[in-house]
């Protein structure tokens, strides 16, 4: 027989690391909306009683564009800036401080980019396809559209995009007048991309892998609807670090930081301006 005795230690004193609570603001601003929202909460503990969370409570705060400044409407989220209190400019740099009743208070500023023409342009490339279906009578036929979009990057500046693409197609159902519609979001190769080392050549992004937009030969008509984001550098890089923090499949790499422009607190305030381009294909 044998026999296995085991130690135990009783840990007298364990110091975990202090807990500073701060302010977390997530707003993105853009002269295209007619609201801007101002979303504010605070950070968690990691060690210690986790589900504790400190309350803020009434949350007050401003913004100024350097020569006028105003008040923000407090919601339950946080706050709002109703355009009509402030416009949102092209090319104009906004700062605001949000303080709350607990005693924290955090600050950040953001430059809106300038007003510009990119001259959006898309090209389709459209292929008959058919598949076989169980129980059906023959092959069924769909198409299959691709498109390649390129827009004109001004020289001699620093510029960050954002690409997004929706689909919509219309069909009659046979026999009757009434109508189906069909929506989709085909991926794209890049939705960020920056114009570092191509710095005013023209940027192509096309559809990625098999997320081309299908539809059935007897659509009535479809269309496609571009998006392109000019986006301040800080856009660019918060929903970047995101994406490489959210991709990180191993669990025993480093650990990546998402990005922050706060000062005072944690989260992003940035700005961005949008254009867009509609095309029927059908």
């Amino acid at each position: 027989m044998i026999l296995l005795a085991g130690c135990e230690t009783d840990v007298d004193t364990i110091y975990l690391p202090a807990f500073q609570q701060k302010l977390i603001i997530t707003s993105f601003i853009s002269p295209s909306d007619t609201v801007s929202i101002i979303k504010v909460g605070s950070n968690l503990k990691l060690f210690g009683e986790l589900n504790s969370e400190r309350p803020l409570g009434l949350l007050t705060g401003n913004i100024s564009d350097g020569t006028e400044e105003v008040a923000l409407d407090t919601v339950k989220n946080g706050l709002i800036l109703d355009h009509k209190k402030m416009q949102i400019k092209y090319g104009s740099t906004y700062k605001i401080k949000v303080t709350s009743e607990s005693g924290l208070s955090a600050e950040a500023t953001c430059s809106v980019p300038g007003k510009k023409n990119f001259g959006i342009s898309v090209d389709t490339f459209s292929v008959l396809k058919s598949l076989e279906i169980d129980g059906a009578p023959g092959p069924v036929y769909y198409r299959s559209i691709d498109f390649r979009i390129t827009i004109n990057d001004p020289p001699e500046e620093e510029n960050y995009y954002r690409f997004a693409v929706s689909t919509l197609g219309y069909f009659t159902n046979s026999g009757t007048d009434y109508k189906y519609i069909m929506e989709g979001t085909p991926m794209l190769e890049k939705e960020f991309i920056t114009d570092r080392f191509m710095n005013g050549e023209c940027i192509i992004n096309s559809t990625y892998g098999n997320s081309a937009y299908y539809f059935k030969p007897g659509c009535d008509s479809a269309f496609i609807k571009i998006f392109l984001y000019n986006t301040e550098k800080s856009y660019y890089l918060y929903h970047k670090s995101l994406n490489d923090y959210n991709d990180s499949e191993n669990p025993f790499t480093e650990a990546t930081p998402v990005y922050s422009n706060i000062t005072g607190g944690l989260g992003i305030f940035t700005s961005y301006t949008v254009d867009s381009l509609i095309v029927k294909i059908k």
